[in-house]
């Protein structure tokens, strides 16, 4: 029986000792595993830090392409304003000068009594190129 005994105490010490490398294998892999998760922790952080900042620059550019849309939008406004203005300031009153000078030119040959029709004085203007034509 002692035999029997020892053996008993071999393996209660053996078993002992198993649960001791055992406990500690499980307390080296929760280490490990804590380890990991702060690891996992300061990685989403960089993560989320870096989404931020490109949410950041995506808003800087949408609010960069807005502000020059609306200068775009302000230029061509301008510009039409501009396009009226002198519209109504030269184009117009030059236009109106040569109504004139051509309603005062109608006007003085039916008082006057110029007799030329537009097609003799066209025929004379095309008798004065082909004269100048042949000089030269």
């Amino acid at each position: 029986m002692e035999v029997l005994q020892a053996i008993r105490d071999v393996a209660v010490i053996f078993l002992a000792l198993l649960n001791i490398v055992v406990l500690a294998a499980v307390l080296i892999l929760m280490w490990q595993l804590w380890k990991l998760v702060g690891v996992a922790k300061s990685k989403f952080e960089q993560l989320t830090d870096s989404a931020n900042g490109i949410v950041g620059t995506v808003k800087d550019t949408a609010e960069t392409v807005k502000s020059t849309a609306e200068s775009a939008a302000e230029t061509a406004h301008t510009a039409a304003v501009t396009a009226n203005y002198v519209s109504d300031r030269t184009a117009r009153p030059v236009i109106e000068l040569y109504a004139a000078i051509a309603g005062a030119s109608r006007f003085a040959r039916a008082v006057f009594g110029s007799h030329r029709t537009e097609q003799e004085a066209g025929r004379d203007g095309a008798h004065a190129r082909d004269r100048m034509e042949e000089s030269q």
